[in-house]
């Protein structure tokens, strides 16, 4: 008899699926697993034998066993099962410790559903401030690549989010939108950030990588490989961003035989997200979305009373059929995504109630605390249409009057710059 106690790993591909130049088998060879701290329930042991069903002639009531859609190595079947692998963990950062997420399970994670782009801010003291929209720096400022990236800065004890519009604009100033708060004065500092994108224009369809995923525990192990992310929803746990991320795994096989038992989680030093001292903000406009601008937007603020929210984003992912290897695709690729932001605001904004039948597009910015050198996450739509009807206001708690807002993405031009982070649809960052 053996206890439940289990982990779960994760490693990068070099080359989708993880096969074997000798066998042309998905391997682990070479690999190399960082045991990731999440919750333990979701991790159990996934997956169906893909069959071919035999519906024979035949004589009687009985069945026939099915073809295994497998190959053959030495002389016998390969075991091989498809499905999901689902992991649910608190974003914790890096702090100090590391200046970016590229070898954190972080970014291991994320980089199976979008591309990223590190700031090259790390840190920088604001020099001049033009508006809550343009500033200029001491020195380290950002570059025409951070255009898209997310920056934060503390101000009277809250921490503040933006996106990048500009690098450096007519007069030298570096646009964000939206806007800073009126505490924007003085001379604050500004910290950058690893942010996470979505794909789009002409690099639709892109990400980072695909994983590896490896499941220990007493008297089993089990290997995923050609892992694509399909779905991440983030949600709060007592104000505590919690994520649950779930991959389809191209090819699934256990070594139960090899079982060493499960494996310490690796920690990072930094602080979880709380969804607190910060602000959920819309812009007090829309921003450029069907064409392209050809300066930063900078667009105002409206402070929203939000007391919860949720994200669904989800890929649509397509196999790149062949009939090369047992895993029958040379790769996953996302041919659609969707991403639904729900508010929920415990004093409801009449400002918005008439977006809806307006068609109204706005930008739509949810931070939390803290920041610091490592710290904080923020997640932004930089051109957010509404999906319901503000006006709507939920009466059903017997307590208070609360007005949902749900969001989705809609094209946004509003950066100067459409590579990289620039002009995406949706943007996670955490601290660097």
């Amino acid at each position: 008899m053996a206890v439940t106690h289990r982990s779960i790993g994760v490693a990068v591909e070099t080359l989708f699926g993880s096969l074997d130049t000798n066998t042309n088998l998905p391997s682990e060879s070479g690999l190399t697993y960082i045991s990731i701290p999440c919750e333990r329930d979701p991790v159990v042991l996934n997956g169906e034998v893909p069959i071919s069903e035999r519906l024979d002639t035949r004589d009687g009531s009985y069945f026939i066993p099915p073809e295994i859609d497998t190959v053959l190595s030495g002389g016998n079947n390969v075991q091989r099962r498809t499905g999901t692998v689902t992991i649910r963990l608190d974003l914790t950062t890096i702090g100090s410790s590391a200046a970016d997420y590229s070898s954190n399970y972080l970014g291991y994670l994320l980089g199976a559903f979008f591309k990223t782009k590190v700031s090259s801010v790390t840190s920088a003291t604001v020099s001049t401030i033009t508006s809550t929209n343009a500033f200029q720096v001491v020195s380290g400022g950002p570059t025409a690549t951070d255009v898209g990236t997310l920056i934060s800065s503390e101000l009277k004890g809250r921490v503040e989010y933006s996106a990048i519009t500009d690098d450096a604009d007519g007069s030298s100033d570096i646009t964000i939108s939206p806007a800073f708060s009126a505490n924007f004065t003085g001379t604050p500092d500004i910290r950058g950030t690893q942010t996470w994108f979505p794909g789009s224009r002409t690099n639709t369809g892109e990400r980072e990588h695909s994983l590896s995923f490896r499941i220990d525990g007493v008297n089993f192990q089990e290997f995923y490989f050609g892992c694509v992310g399909e779905s991440l929803n983030i949600s709060l746990d007592n104000g505590r961003l919690m994520a649950e991320m779930t991959f389809q795994a191209a090819h699934i096989k256990n070594e139960n035989g090899s079982a060493t038992g499960p494996i310490e989680p690796v920690y990072n030093n930094g602080a979880p997200p709380f969804f607190r001292n910060s602000y959920v903000i819309v812009s007090d406009s829309s921003p450029t979305s069907l064409t392209n601008a050809s300066t930063g937007d900078k667009l105002g603020q409206i402070q929203l009373d939000c007391e919860d929210f949720t994200l669904s984003y989800t890929n649509t992912l397509t196999p790149l059929g062949h009939s090369e290897s047992i895993i029958a695709m040379s790769d996953m690729e996302i041919t659609d995504i969707d991403i639904e932001l729900t508010l929920t605001l415990s004093t409801v904004n009449t400002t918005l109630n008439n977006d809806y039948i307006r068609r109204v597009v706005r930008q739509v910015l949810v931070g939390t605390g803290p920041t610091g050198d490592g710290l904080g996450c923020a997640i932004m739509i930089p051109a957010a249409q509404l999906a319901n009807d503000p006006a709507k206001y939920d009466v059903s708690g017997n307590d208070i009057v609360r007005q949902t807002l749900t969001y989705k993405q809609s094209r946004f031009g509003g950066d100067v710059i459409e590579t990289g982070a620039g002009n995406s649809p949706f943007r996670l960052a955490l601290g660097i």
